[in-house]
């Protein structure tokens, strides 16, 4: 049986899709997976276990010296894909190009959602009822899965590689002796305060030892350094420093994590990091990590969520309001009672 993926982006989502790989196959041990996804996440695809990447390069269409690059791939893609003989093609994204290659793919059924936008359920066979607005990513794709007889496991994958010591190794880290920090996002108004993550990694290597490790892509590396900056003997930087392998290694063997609600905090999850999520815009119910191995903090202001990606009722220039609110102390007792909760479920297991 041959199945084709269809989630090119974003970071979030794809990590919300990885379990969907490991399901097919522990249902169908014979079956083959292909993922046609954005090049920049062709990393957590192939960690997920997908026999086959299918890569687009959408950044290529950012400049008009690559749009003949970019054309050239998409045409490529498009052309192999209705020769691969799929049984079915999921399309987990719900847009128009990702309906017309779901077309192109020629599989015995295409499923997709009901709700998806830009006319792209008219390419499918079977239109998934979800209302993708309330849910969360990861449970509205078990709701496409039940349609290929697959229910959630008892057991939930995780996304570990199997050789862990070499990236602690290539940044001088020891298993369970360190925590990771996430301290940029992609909208102001989700970031939390600089000091705040800094006074709360000083607190953690006073109470534990633990290493601070700072986290995120080359956009980071600001943000990064201003958090080392306050606490010079807390943190090491790896912002752009490492490629999605090791973050899902360094994911695996952290103690914990802190982090707001971005791309990497969902791929942690998948990885089963225990970690507080600090959020503030956005709904915890569809936007939160998934999973038993977290605690979220969020403001109580009734604004919320509000979808704004610049706090409308704060200061220009400063975190917003409802990430304010969340303290250093707030965070550390989350962490405290968290790692608890887990050492008492690992005793009475």
């Amino acid at each position: 049986m041959k199945f084709l993926i269809i989630k090119p982006s974003s970071l979030g989502d794809v990590a919300c899709a990885m379990p969907v790989v490991a399901l097919i196959k522990e249902r169908y041990p014979d079956a083959s997976v292909d993922w046609l996804v954005n090049k920049e996440y062709a990393g957590l695809a192939k960690a997920a276990g997908a026999d086959r990447v299918l890569v687009i390069d959408r950044q290529a269409w950012k400049k008009i010296s690559s749009w003949p690059k970019a054309l050239f791939n998409y045409l490529g893609v498009a052309a192999k894909l209705p020769f691969q003989h799929y049984d079915y093609t999921i399309d987990l994204q719900g847009l128009l190009r990702s309906g017309i290659f779901t077309a192109l793919s020629n599989a015995k059924k295409a499923i997709g959602f009901a709700d998806g936008r830009e006319c792209s359920p008219i390419f499918y066979d079977t239109k998934v009822v979800v209302n993708r607005k309330l849910t969360h990513s990861t449970l509205c794709n078990l709701e496409v899965l039940k349609e290929i007889g697959i229910e959630k496991g008892e057991k939930w994958p995780s996304f570990a590689p199997t050789d862990t010591q070499s990236t602690l190794d290539k940044f001088c880290l020891r298993k369970k002796d360190f925590f990771i920090a996430v301290p940029l996002t992609r909208w102001k108004s989700k970031n939390w305060v600089p000091e705040s993550i800094a006074a709360v990694g000083r607190e953690l290597k006073a109470r534990h030892g633990w290493q601070g490790v700072l986290v995120g892509g080359n956009d980071a590396k600001e943000v990064c350094a201003e958090v080392c900056a306050i606490a010079p003997d807390v943190f090491i930087d790896l912002a752009g420093k490492t490629d999605w392998s090791q973050f899902l290694a360094l994911s695996a063997e952290a103690v914990c994590a802190v982090t707001p609600d971005t791309g990497p905090m969902h791929v942690m999850a998948a990885a089963g990091t225990p970690m507080i999520a600090v959020m503030g815009p956005t709904d915890p119910r569809r936007h939160g990590p998934y999973g038993d191995c977290s605690k979220v903090l969020q403001s109580k202001r009734r604004c919320l969520p509000c979808y704004h990606r610049d706090c409308v009722l704060g200061e220009e220039g400063k975190p917003s309001l409802c990430m304010a609110d969340i303290t250093p102390e707030m965070v550390l007792d989350a962490v405290e009672e968290l790692l608890k909760e887990l050492n008492n479920k690992e005793e009475n297991a």
